[in-house]
């Protein structure tokens, strides 16, 4: 049995406008999805899972700058149901105006039937094009801004929700 699982990705640049503050990441293709929701157009920053069980997510955006020559960091983090999801941010620093780099963030986590998880950003500085940047190489494949897989891991049966949920 195939379990739940996608696999989504943004092709265009995503570069905050407002310093230090949260905004979810968009992702405005579906490479390959099954059991998961997600929509390339209308609330493309969530994804809402349709079976509960235990998750693992990979999150990997390229990120870089356009101006700068003072270290500037990047945050990446989870989010589920509007809150932020303990101890799943991660951060970046990008030394120079040309930098470019590739983060990691990866979380196992349970999700439940109607959850919705967001992949968040927040920049030090927005006035130097901080943020997540798609490349377009000549005769290549576009590196995305963002690539997201996510697996369902393990299902979790109807009593073991209930029995969560009372907790």
């Amino acid at each position: 049995m195939i379990r739940d699982f996608a696999q989504l990705s943004c092709n265009i640049d995503q570069r905050p406008k407002k310093a230090k503050t949260g905004i979810p990441i968009s992702f405005n293709v579906n490479d390959a999805i099954v059991g998961i929701q997600h929509y390339t157009t209308k609330d493309n920053d969530i994804i809402k899972i349709k079976q509960s069980g235990l998750y693992f997510v990979i999150v990997a955006p390229q990120i870089g700058r356009k101006k700068g020559n003072t270290s500037r960091y990047i945050d990446i983090w989870l989010r589920k149901n509007g809150e932020d999801i303990p101890n799943s941010n991660i951060r970046a620093n990008l030394y120079h105006g040309t930098s470019k780099d590739v983060m990691v963030n990866q979380s196992m986590i349970p999700l439940f039937r109607e959850d919705e998880l967001q992949i968040m950003m927040s920049v030090e500085t927005a006035n130097e094009g901080l943020g997540l940047e798609a490349i377009k190489p000549k005769g290549e494949p576009v590196i995305p801004s963002v690539i997201l897989s996510m697996r369902m891991v393990e299902e979790y049966d109807e009593l073991l929700e209930e029995e969560i949920f009372k907790k």
